[in-house]
Formats: C-alpha cells, structure tokens, sequence
C-alpha cells in the first residue's frame, strides 16, 4: 500500500492514489472487460496514465483507490463535483479489476464514498449512471438505494455500436 488511507470500511478501504498505482491502473483500464464499460477506445500506457494522474487525480474531484484490509488495489472510485457550489451535487464512477469482482469491494467503496458525500461534504445529490450492458454495477447503485432516473438511449459507442446508458440518483434524504 502505498496511500494514504482517507476512508475506511468493514472489509474495504479507500486510499490516495499515488504514481507508484500507475501500473495498476493502466494495467485495469486496460483490460477488455473494464475499458468495455468506460468508453475507452484506444490503448492506455504509463504515461497516458501519469497525464491521468497529473490532469485528474490531482484535480479538484476526489479519486481514490479502492484496496482491501491488506492494502491490495482493487480498483478505483471517483467522485466529480457537477455544476456549481451551490447545487452540491456529485458523480461517482468507479471501476473493480475483473480478477476481484465478486467480493464486494466495489459496492462497499461506492456506500463508503456516497455516506461521505451526503454526511461530509452536504451534497444534496450523487448520481451515477451505467452502460445498459454493465448490470453488475446497475444492481450496486440499486442495492444502494440510488432511484433509475432515466435511459438516455443510443448515449455512447462501443464495441461497434451504440448503446444506452442508465443513470441513477440519490437525494440526501434518501440515504439510510
């Protein structure tokens, strides 16, 4: 582990990430059944990912590492501040390393970093949204509480053709 640990869960813990994960990073985004669900559409090397880690990470929105107790990466989890100050309103995205899929890391990540926008940050709401192939992560933001808002239809391109994407919401009053 190289990180700072910022927030901790039961079985799960939410870390800085530092240019020593650039190599697990490229290495997930990379991998056909994670970029598949991110739109990526060309190849990702390390220093596509440093320009990552400079321009991104170290921006203004919260990107952490997801990692289990024993400080093993298991993926990545974002949340982006949309519109103004006032809205508080956020996006979270994440992506799990197809080989730790399963384990719940991915689902407690999201319920760790949602409890600490409403509870830390007073955002009023998170989204997030899913490719209509992608019911893995359709069934975390459900099981979470987040309400299907609506279906913007033929949204993205990938894998040859155009699909839609699902988006989900939460209001602060909503989370349990």
């Amino acid at each position: 582990m190289s990180g700072a640990v910022f927030l901790e869960g039961e079985n799960t813990d939410l870390r800085t990430i530092e240019e020593e994960d650039l190599e697990f990073l490229r290495n997930g985004v990379n991998h056909p059944d994670v970029r598949v669900f991110m739109g990526n559409r060309e190849p990702q090397n390390l220093d596509n990912q440093e320009e990552f880690f400079e321009e991104v990470i170290c921006g203004d929105d919260i990107h952490l590492m997801i990692c289990d107790k024993d400080g093993e990466n298991k993926g990545i989890i974002s949340l982006k501040r949309e519109g103004d100050r006032a809205e508080k309103l956020g996006e979270i995205g994440i992506w799990v390393h197809p080989k730790f899929h399963g384990y719940g890391h991915g689902s407690e990540a999201s319920e760790i970093l949602v409890e600490y926008a409403f509870e830390h940050l007073n955002y009023h709401k998170v989204y997030a949204r899913a490719y209509q192939g992608n019911r893995p992560l359709q069934k975390v933001w459900e099981s979470l509480g987040f309400t299907q808002e609506g279906v913007l239809r033929d949204h993205t391109y990938t894998q040859g053709e155009y699909i839609n994407v699902v988006y989900y919401g939460m209001l602060k009053g909503e989370h349990k």
